[in-house]
């Protein structure tokens, strides 16, 4: 008789062994830079390139959910929990993109028994074959890195061209380099005047980080000052869906089509389950850190 036993877990890893989900979390030099908005219009683009897309949100204020509309009545740690099932956490939004609320979730993964441990992973197994760009909207935090954004393959630093802007950019990259070791990331200009600005923007943080934190900050690219921004938002949608044409909406998907020539890794670090479970060490080693 045949070990049934045998057979799942061999399906299992049958299952797994790939992923096709690529992570990209998304953090603001500081509040009000525009990376929410940048998460929104970045996943709108790559659903119009048919592209499958869950937006993972873990800020309690000034969401995703919020700029769309649309209210959650679940957060991933209620699945995580088991008081609900994870489809019902999760959002479809207007556009196509899908909405995991996290704030919850992430605030409690320092503290996870190992039931609870094995029910996240568990989902994003379930994710795994669900997305294949997973964006995550991270928290800026002064005091502790984010665990999703340590986790990720890869990381956009969002900033503007204002002073303070760029200062809180490069204390996130510095919070990321040393408590999490991450040594690549991407900067990605946002309201910049002109592509000039943002580079010489780029090119200063770049020389910086490479002198201090022997780190790598490649150049994204720029999206303009544009009304259609704001106008859209008004109407709870993206400025790529509502207005296509619009000079930031063309910096969008042009920014999105880019994303999907970024190499990834085809081995187990790349799973969605095992994002999981760096997400958990990480925000483990942080409390750690902190002292919790």
């Amino acid at each position: 008789m045949a070990d049934t036993r045998f057979d799942q877990a061999e399906g299992l890893r049958r299952m797994l062994k790939f992923s096709r989900a690529r992570t990209v979390a998304v953090m603001a030099g500081t509040r009000g830079a525009g990376a929410t908005s940048c998460v929104l219009n970045l996943a709108a683009a790559l659903v119009r390139q048919g592209r499958r897309v869950l937006a993972v949100d873990e800020n309690s204020d000034r969401s995703l959910p919020e700029l769309l509309g649309v209210r959650p009545r679940f957060d991933l740690r209620d699945a995580i929990e088991g008081t609900c099932a994870l489809a019902d956490a999760l959002l479809r939004a207007p556009g196509g993109v899908s909405v995991l609320t996290a704030a919850k979730a992430v605030r409690a993964l320092p503290r996870l028994d190992r039931w609870s441990e094995a029910r996240a992973i568990r989902c994003f197994v379930e994710l795994d074959h669900a997305a294949d760009v997973v964006l995550l909207d991270v928290r800026h935090d002064a005091e502790e890195p984010s665990p999703f954004a340590a986790a990720a393959q890869e990381m956009i630093m969002v900033v503007t061209p204002a002073s303070s802007s760029i200062t809180g950019g490069y204390a996130a990259l510095k919070r990321m380099s040393r408590t999490h070791g991450r040594k690549r990331f991407r900067l990605l200009v946002n309201r910049a005047s002109d592509d000039a600005t943002a580079y010489r923007v780029h090119t200063n943080m770049a020389d910086v980080a490479r002198k201090h934190l022997n780190a790598a900050l490649e150049f994204m690219g720029a999206v303009p000052c544009d009304t259609a921004i704001a106008e859209s938002a008004r109407g709870f949608a993206s400025a790529v869906d509502a207005a296509p044409t619009a000079a930031a909406s063309r910096r969008f998907s042009e920014h999105a089509t880019a994303m999907l020539r970024w190499s990834a890794p085809q081995n187990d670090s790349s799973r969605l389950d095992n994002f999981m479970q760096r997400a958990i060490y990480g925000s483990r080693l942080a409390a750690v850190g902190a002292g919790v």
